[in-house]
């Protein structure tokens, strides 16, 4: 073999391993991930209410009835969930292949339901989201994580009114129209000796937890893996929440 073949070889293998790749299903990128069972959680086991600040009482009660009383035309109310490890890294789940934006990244999140017995209020529909995507129990919710669109995105294109702390959108049909409110959430401590993260396969085929940069730029681990959000808008939801995170740390220091 030349020296210049040698050369162009080695050229190309630097590439190769310098280009995102996808990561392959249920491959770890952190040294210690909490365990994965890819079974549907079961009946959610009873637990106390939610400690929720006074800031988010509105939002302890039916979607229908939050709508009503805030003249709003929507046809409901949509959550989602942020969950930060105490390594400040951020849960996200990869949507699975059989599902509509088959193999993206998003949080726990769905549609509150307008049956009381299923959830009586927004708030225990963040509780019930998390429980059946990702058999975690909610303790406790933080604040309210939001992100503007930006002006010009399909995003905004989509955002038939502004709301301040919500974003509303319609549905893949635009038959309907939701306001999606994402929280951030306390959750029972991760193993070892606390929960483990169990995907339901026919929604979820595998999670990260993932730091504030790699959200950013969307690649993660010395591994360059590349993930795909199911919006930029999502994405920088998360980038606020990081923010909010900080500032509330700084806060609390002085």
């Amino acid at each position: 073999m030349t020296a210049i073949l040698r050369i162009q070889q080695a050229h190309r293998f630097a590439l190769l391993l310098t280009q995102p790749r996808r990561r392959p299903r249920g491959v770890s990128t952190m040294a210690a991930q909490p365990s994965t069972q890819t079974t549907r959680p079961g009946p959610m086991p009873a637990i106390p209410d939610l400690v929720v600040p006074p800031h988010l009482e509105r939002f302890n009660g039916p979607a229908q009835e939050y709508i009503v009383r805030h003249n709003k035309p929507w046809d409901g109310i949509a959550v989602g969930a942020l969950v930060f490890s105490p390594e400040s890294r951020v849960l996200v789940i990869q949507r699975a292949k059989t599902d509509s934006l088959p193999e993206k990244w998003e949080i726990p999140s769905g549609v509150v339901s307008n049956d009381p017995a299923r959830d009586a209020t927004i708030i225990s529909a963040v509780a019930r989201e998390l429980w059946e995507e990702i058999g975690l129990l909610a303790r406790a919710l933080t604040r309210l994580v939001t992100a503007p669109a930006v002006i010009g995105s399909p995003e905004s294109e989509a955002q038939l009114q502004t709301e301040a702390d919500g974003f509303v959108f319609s549905n893949s049909t635009r038959t309907k129209v939701f306001c999606r409110y994402v929280f951030e959430a306390d959750v029972e401590a991760l193993v070892p000796g606390g929960q483990h993260i169990r995907l339901n396969p026919c929604e979820h085929q595998d999670f990260l937890w993932v730091s504030e940069e790699e959200i950013r730029d969307g690649i993660v681990g010395e591994e360059k893996l590349e993930i795909d959000f199911t919006s930029k808008h999502l994405q920088r939801l998360i980038s606020e929440g990081f923010r909010l995170r900080r500032d509330s740390c700084s806060l609390r220091e002085n």
